[in-house]
């Protein structure tokens, strides 16, 4: 069953959209240019990053990536939330995502969060990212977290691997996770949603007149309509239940509305919320603008609603 929401405009984020466009919030697109993907949004992993005095952080290493375990200092949670960055498959897991496991740690009951620092490329291309999503999520079976404890979670290019993941599960017969929540998804690598052409000038972020995405960096000479590179090509039947969010004025709008829609003609409970006006994973301007904040409400109850746990928004520090 397919639940839309439509969610109006504010002017605080139509002002936020608009001085993405000129480059204010985002100066490494006004130094580099909207190519420079691997910029979007991102920092360092800080070696003194502050975390709440109440949390603690470890990681934690696989054979060829890592995590980094969120927890609260009292103990660990039944529950776990898997995180897969965004970043085209080119930037790595940063400071925001940090402040972004936190929020999850707040709106979740307190539920330990996992962030996955996956292999990037275009030194490691598909299956690289894929690999190390299969097996940070077998750590978490083998670390006593039943399959329908676990919901991941994923913006951008990490939403699509939310999903390949998903996908590759399946087809193994493995236990797929409790829900899956993607914000911005990129699932379809090869660019031939309806939204690509209407939003190529809409878009502040990935639009603005040139094409921003170096599909080729991570699918190499692989078939972009393979479904563990684009989800978009894929069958969801026997998937669990799907929150997605996306903007109306993002070029990959269709990425999620097409998922969304092949999902809900099989039987999957999803819920979309399309975000009117807003750009690339609003969401990480976290408390900046009305619509980003509604967002993490809406996340929150879902997730609520799924691991049957009640919450108050508390202060990510």
């Amino acid at each position: 069953m397919l639940y839309l929401h439509v969610n109006n405009k504010t002017i605080r984020g139509s002002l936020a959209k608009q001085l993405l466009r000129l480059g204010k919030l985002l100066p490494h697109f006004a130094d580099h240019g909207p190519v420079n993907l691997g910029k979007l949004f991102t920092t360092e992993v800080s070696a003194d990053y502050r975390w709440p005095k109440d949390l603690t952080a470890a990681w934690i290493p696989l054979k060829y990536a890592r995590l980094e375990f969120v927890s609260a200092k009292r103990g660990k949670s039944p529950n776990v939330i898997l995180q897969f960055h965004g970043g085209a498959y080119v930037s790595g897991y940063s400071d925001m995502y940090r402040k972004s496991a936190v929020k999850y740690y707040r709106i979740s009951c307190g539920t330990d969060v996992v962030s996955l620092d996956y292999r990037l490329a275009p030194e490691n291309p598909y299956p690289a990212a894929l690999e190390d999503a299969v097996e940070s999520y077998r750590y978490l079976l083998d670390a006593g977290y039943a399959a329908d404890h676990i919901i991941v979670v994923g913006d951008s290019a990490g939403g699509g691997l939310a999903l390949a993941l998903g996908l590759w599960l399946r087809d193994q017969k493995i236990a797929l996770p409790k829900a899956i929540i993607t914000m911005s998804a990129w699932t379809d690598l090869a660019q031939e949603g309806e939204s690509y052409l209407r939003n190529f000038t809409l878009d502040p972020l990935l639009g603005a007149g040139t094409n921003p995405l170096d599909v080729r960096a991570y699918a190499g000479e692989h078939d972009l309509h393979e479904p563990t590179i684009s989800p978009a090509y894929g069958t969801f039947n026997g998937f669990p239940p799907m929150m997605m969010h996306v903007g109306s004025f993002e070029l990959l709008e269709s990425d999620t509305l097409s998922v969304a829609r092949k999902a809900s003609e099989v039987g999957v409970d999803v819920s979309v919320s399309i975000y009117r006006g807003m750009f690339h994973v609003f969401q990480l301007a976290f408390g900046l603008i009305p619509e980003a904040a509604k967002a993490w409400a809406e996340i929150g109850d879902f997730i609520q609603g799924q691991f049957g746990c009640t919450y108050s928004f508390q202060k990510a520090e």
